[in-house]
């Protein structure tokens, strides 16, 4: 018996292995050698356990018989096995967590962390250590779907020859079958890469998914194109009754001119695409806390998030480790096993500096979304998002960890005329509306008033879409709001309710808004050229109580009054959308200090933090110029009328006080009576 079949150690650290003889075939090569790589064969398809750690095969795979051009010192690249990194670790054990899970993995994150190398390794392992299947590699362009094809060109010819298996077909655009032709021209196919373009011939979403007996699928630079109904129609042909039969991979990078819809889609919500989260102790493991730049999300809410840091594009080194001191395990083989290792602090360090160095703000955006020290900066385009997104993003994540994320309810008013919520079931308008009816619930945020307030305490806005055809993605919006300064610690406008829907019957929606308005006493504010609700209230007499008096920005933009081309709200001029959304932003990134800590440091909050509609947070989060975001159109409305009546100094009027007033008047005798007049407080702005 061969005196290496007992050994446990890695290939590349066997002295003298027996040599394969690539001249001969394989029935006429040594018994030895045909045992020797019989058992590395096994470490390639089962793994190895070394030193109390279980070596993946993917990973025993990478490290002894993957080829990929490596850099080195003098600036050269040399065909050879890649050295062990803490990126690829990161990844195979992700990977294998998935795999025992039975789900895919979507990489998503900073521009040098290896991706191709990565996905190339992966395609070449799967292609040698099972048979009877195929790879499929979907892509968005021919450039990044030469790059990895160029790279697995590479390594399939420079592979070990005891590794090695025959190309029959080399088309390295389209397809590579491997296997082993006969002299008499008989083939015996062994697996098979298909390599497609999803931009790029038939549309039929299912010709473009996962091909014949399925054994891995990649989806490349998923952020680039239209991935998800691609993605969608492969994923059936991954499941067996006894799991998934594959681990889909999906990789891409941060920093696109404009992140596809279908990459916002997955990345916002993993989970309904069979995807594994983010373990947030694997990702922080062996990191200085001041160099953990991200926060950590009870929620799970992304899958493998891939920081800046990691890149090889920055100028700092990794740093030599063995596997031993970086598992904190001690057996004596782990110590025979290197691997490179990130320095996060410098890393971290050259990053924040980098971008503290930048003067215009889509400078420093796009260098944050290159090397992203937080999951906020991958949606982060070239198009620069104008609000403070790193802040939503940690909001977002502190909503949904304290479950602060709204009541779905129904209004209606009881025997004794009261407001009552009732809570409902209806799911909520997603925030990438497709198109079609979605009959959405009112989203409570804090207590419904049982009567209707003090006028002026709440203010609402409106975004009504104009057809009753639902083929567009246009929702109709709604926002209450309670005005700013009327509690403590309460600096700015907060949201009392939110419906955003698009019901079968536009009337439905006027209905629900209408009920709202009434509910809070909040005064409408709407896009004047907008008349369907207006027309809808006209029928009821109820118009000029429900809805602010036409007004525009003009005497605060202009020098020129702006003339009124409506009975109500802002006439949608570009001067005028352009005051709302600016006084947004503002409202945005204002700093309030509402606390002293004990170490006696202000306690800050930005404007936004006070939003607790997640939704219209993750419209924020997605804004891109041009875009269809009702969210943000009616909540800017509503901010617009809340300052202007702060502007005008008008006060909360309680209506009740008024009412009860008259009531009393009406019973006293005659002589009594004194006649009370004042100014309407009611003002065309």
């Amino acid at each position: 018996m061969s005196q290496f079949l007992s050994s446990n150690e890695l290939f590349i650290n066997v002295k003298n292995p027996p040599q394969w003889n690539p001249r001969k075939s394989y029935y006429e090569q040594d018994i030895d050698v045909l045992d020797f790589y019989l058992e590395e064969k096994r470490k390639i398809t089962e793994g190895i356990t070394i030193g109390g750690y279980y070596i993946h095969p993917w990973l025993y795979w990478h490290m002894n018989f993957f080829k990929t051009p490596i850099p080195t010192k003098n600036k050269q690249e040399v065909i050879m096995n890649p050295p062990l990194d803490d990126n690829f670790l990161y990844v195979v054990e992700s990977y294998q967590e998935a795999e025992e899970k039975a789900l895919g993995i979507a990489l998503f994150g900073a521009r040098g962390v290896i991706k191709s190398t990565i996905l190339t390794s992966l395609t070449t392992w799967l292609n040698t250590s099972k048979p009877n299947g195929t790879t499929s590699i979907v892509g968005g362009s021919d450039p990044d779907l030469k790059a990895i094809s160029s790279l697995m060109q590479t390594a399939f010819n420079n592979i070990h020859p005891a590794m090695f298996i025959p190309q029959l077909i080399s088309a390295w655009d389209s397809r590579v079958q491997l296997g082993i032709k006969e002299k008499d021209g008989f083939k015996m196919p062994y697996s098979n890469v298909s390599i497609i373009n999803a931009d790029k011939g038939s549309d039929k979403e299912s010709e473009k998914g996962a091909g014949l007996s399925p054994v891995g699928w990649i989806g490349d630079e998923f952020g680039k194109y239209s991935i998800k109904k691609i993605l969608q129609s492969a994923l059936p042909s991954f499941k067996t009754p006894y799991g998934a039969k594959l681990v889909h991979v999906l990789a891409g990078t941060s920093g696109n001119k404009e992140l596809s819809k279908d990459a916002k889609d997955i990345l916002s919500d993993p989970a309904a695409f069979d995807l594994l989260m983010t373990n947030w102790d694997r990702l922080d493991r062996n990191i200085p806390e001041e160099a953990i730049t991200w926060e950590r999300s009870k929620k799970d809410s992304f899958s493998i998030f891939m920081p800046g840091q990691m890149s090889y594009r920055l100028p700092v080194p990794k740093i030599p480790q063995t596997l031993g001191e970086f598992l904190n395990m001690s057996d004596d083989a782990l110590k025979e096993i290197n691997i490179n290792v990130t320095d996060w602090v410098n890393a971290s360090k050259f990053i924040q500096d980098k971008n503290a160095s930048f003067k215009k703000l889509e400078d420093q955006e796009k260098n944050r979304m290159y090397y992203p020290l937080e999951i906020a900066d991958i949606f982060l385009t070239e198009s620069a998002n104008p609000f403070p997104t790193a802040v939503i993003d940690r909001h977002i994540r502190r909503l949904e960890d304290e479950g602060r994320t709204g009541k779905d309810i129904d209004i209606f008013k009881n025997a004794e005329g009261k407001n009552k919520a009732e809570f409902i079931t209806k799911k909520r308008a997603a925030v990438s509306h497709g198109g079609g009816e979605a009959d959405a619930p009112i989203v409570l945020f804090g207590e419904l008033p049982e009567l209707p307030p003090a006028r002026h305490i709440f203010v609402s806005g409106l975004d009504d879409y104009k057809l009753d055809l639902s083929d567009t993605d246009s929702l109709g919006a709604f926002y209450v709001i309670k005005r700013r300064n009327l509690e403590p610690n309460q600096p700015c406008e907060t949201i009392a309710a939110s419906y955003v829907a698009r019901p079968y019957n536009h009337r439905d929606l006027h209905a629900t808004c209408e009920k709202m308005i009434e509910t809070w006493d909040a005064e409408c504010n709407m896009e004047s050229a907008d008349i369907s609700f207006v027309q809808h209230l006209d029928l009821k007499g109820k118009a000029m109580k429900l809805l602010t008096p036409a007004f525009s920005f003009s005497t605060t933009i202009s020098n020129k009054q702006s003339k009124l081309n409506s009975r109500y709200g802002v006439y949608p001029t570009a001067a005028n959308k352009a005051y709302m959304f600016n006084l947004l932003i503002d409202f945005c990134k204002e700093e309030h200090v509402i606390d002293i800590d004990d170490d006696g440091n202000q306690v800050i909050r930005y404007g936004v933090e006070f939003i607790d509609d997640i939704d219209l947070l993750k419209e924020m989060m997605a804004f891109k110029k041009g875009g269809n975001f009702d969210r943000i159109t009616a909540f800017m409305h509503a901010l617009a009328l809340a300052r202007e009546l702060d502007k005008k100094g008008i006060a909360p009027i309680d209506r009740r006080h008024d009412q009860l007033r008259k009531d009393q008047m009406k019973n006293r005798p005659k002589t009594q009576r004194t006649v009370f007049t004042s100014r309407t407080n009611r003002k065309v702005f």
